[in-house]
C-alpha cells in the first residue's frame, strides 16, 4: 500500500511527490494505472510524473521496461512511463515501479475560515496565479462537512468553511509561502485558524467521509473543473443538491494543479432501498454541469469508458482503441473497460445507453422527495448517546430469535 511506502520514505527523510487520499489502503499499481491525482499533485504533479521506471507484463507474457532507474526518460523515443500510466490496466500489468523521491524538509499547515465557501475564491485565484507560491496541497471543506461530522458524534473543528494550504520543504521557503497566503486571505475576508486545527485536518486527510459512521452510504460526485471557474462551480454544487433533492454531506475538494480543480461534493444514500440507484443521477448532473465549464466527470472502468466519446473527438478515440488492440489483440487484459465499455456479459455500455441512463436517472430523481437517510439513521441509531445504547438500538427481534 501507499501507506507502507510513505512511512518507509519518511523514516529516511524523504517523500514520494504525490499519492492518493486513500493511501492507507490504496495500492500503488492501481493509482498509477489511473494516472492518479491527489495529495501533493499541486507541487509534484500526477502519478506519471513521479515514475522513473517500471516493468509491465503485456498480454503474451513479455516484460517491458518503461524507463530508467536513475535518470528521467528524455530523448528516448516514446515515453513509455507516461504511456502505461493512465491506461487503467488495459495495456498490461504493472510488476514493479521505481519512483522519484524528494527531501521532506518540514510541513507547514495553514488554514483560513470564510463565511461562505465561494468567499475563498479571490484568495485562491491569487495563489494559483503567482508562480512563486508552490504549496504541496490545497484543499477545502464547507460548513456542511463539519456539521454532519458533529451530528454523527465525531470530533470536528469549530469552523464553517475551511481552506487548507500545506507547504513542504525548507523552513525559510515555507515562511514566504505562509506570508503570501496570510496576506491573500486577510485581503479577501479570510480568518486564519489555529495551527492545531490545520494539523488535525491534515492528519484526517484520508478520511474525508467520516460522517458515514451513522450507517449510510456516502458517495462523492467527482468532477474536474478549470481553476478560474472555482467560485462559480461552488454555487453549482449547492444548486445541484437542491435541484436533485439530495441529502448533502458537504463540498470538499483539492487543487490538482494551477489550472485544474477536483470537486467532490458528496451525499448520503440508502444502499438497501430499491431506489438506491437514483441518487447517482446527481453524479451525472454534476458531470454535465462541469462540461459546461470545459470540465468533465472522473470515473473508473466501464463507467468511464462511454465518456471517451464525449471528451475526445472521434479520431482520438479511434487511435486509443487501436493502441489497445495492438498491445492486447486477444483482449485478455482488462477486456473492454475504459476503451469501449463492454461488460463481461457482452453488453456495450457505450455513449447511447449511458447518455439515456443519465437522463432517466436525473429526471426520476428530481421527481422523488428530498432524501433523509442520514437524519433517519441518526435517530434510529441514537449516535449522541452512550456506546451500549448504540448496541441495544441495533438489536432487533426477528421471530423466535434475535440478531
Amino acid at each position: 500500500t501507499w501507506k507502507k511506502l510513505l512511512e518507509a520514505c519518511q523514516k529516511k527523510g524523504y517523500i514520494i511527490g504525490s499519492y492518493p487520499s486513500s493511501f492507507p489502503a490504496g495500492t500503488i499499481g492501481a493509482w498509477i494505472s489511473t494516472n492518479g491525482m491527489g495529495i501533493g499533485s499541486y507541487k509534484y504533479k500526477s502519478a506519471k510524473d513521479n515514475v522513473l521506471n517500471s516493468h509491465v507484463i503485456v498480454d503474451n507474457g513479455d516484460i517491458i521496461t518503461t524507463g530508467f532507474d536513475g535518470i528521467g526518460s528524455y530523448g528516448m523515443g516514446f515515453n513509455l512511463n507516461q504511456f502505461f500510466a493512465g491506461a487503467e490496466g488495459t495495456l498490461g500489468v504493472l510488476a514493479d515501479v521505481t519512483f522519484r523521491i524528494y527531501h521532506l524538509g518540514e510541513y507547514r499547515f495553514c488554514g483560513y475560515e470564510y463565511d461562505t465557501l465561494a468567499g475563498a475564491d479571490p484568495a485562491l485565484q491569487e495563489i494559483v496565479q503567482d508562480p512563486s507560491v508552490v504549496p504541496l496541497h490545497l484543499a477545502w471543506s464547507d460548513y456542511m462537512h463539519f456539521e454532519n461530522q458533529r451530528k454523527a458524534g465525531i470530533h470536528a473543528p469549530d469552523v464553517t468553511n475551511l481552506f487548507l494550504i500545506t507547504f513542504q520543504g525548507d523552513a525559510a521557503h515555507n515562511d514566504l509561502g505562509e506570508a503570501f497566503a496570510d496576506a491573500a486571505a486577510e485581503k479577501n475576508g479570510g480568518r486564519k485558524v489555529a495551527a492545531e486545527i490545520c494539523e488535525h485536518e491534515w492528519e484526517e486527510r484520508c478520511y474525508e467521509f467520516r460522517a458515514r459512521k451513522v450507517g449510510v452510504g456516502e458517495i462523492p460526485a467527482e468532477v474536474i473543473v478549470p481553476a478560474h471557474n472555482w467560485g462559480e462551480y461552488v454555487d453549482v454544487c449547492y444548486k445541484g443538491f437542491n435541484e436533485m433533492n439530495m441529502e448533502p454531506g458537504g463540498i470538499i475538494g483539492v487543487m490538482v494543479d494551477r489550472s485544474t480543480t477536483l470537486f467532490m461534493p458528496y451525499y448520503f444514500k440508502d444502499d438497501e432501498l430499491l431506489t438506491g440507484m437514483l441518487p447517482f443521477g446527481f453524479n451525472f448532473y454534476m458531470g454535465d454541469k462541469a462540461a459546461e465549464f470545459g470540465g468533465r466527470s472522473t470515473g473508473l472502468g466501464v463507467f468511464f469508458a462511454w465518456q471517451l466519446d464525449v471528451i475526445h473527438n472521434s479520431a482520438t478515440v479511434k487511435k486509443m482503441r487501436e493502441l489497445k488492440t495492438v498491445l492486447d489483440h486477444h483482449d485478455v487484459v482488462n477486456p473492454g473497460h475504459v476503451v469501449c465499455g463492454m461488460t463481461r456479459f457482452g453488453i456495450n455500455l457505450g455513449k447511447p445507453i449511458m447518455s439515456m441512463g443519465s437522463m432517466v436517472l436525473q429526471t426520476v430523481k428530481k421527481m422523488f422527495p428530498k432524501d433523509k437517510t442520514f437524519q433517519n439513521n441518526l435517530k434510529r441509531f441514537r449516535y449522541n448517546e452512550l456506546e451500549h445504547l448504540k448496541v441495544l438500538d441495533r438489536h432487533h427481534k426477528l421471530g423466535d430469535g434475535s440478531q
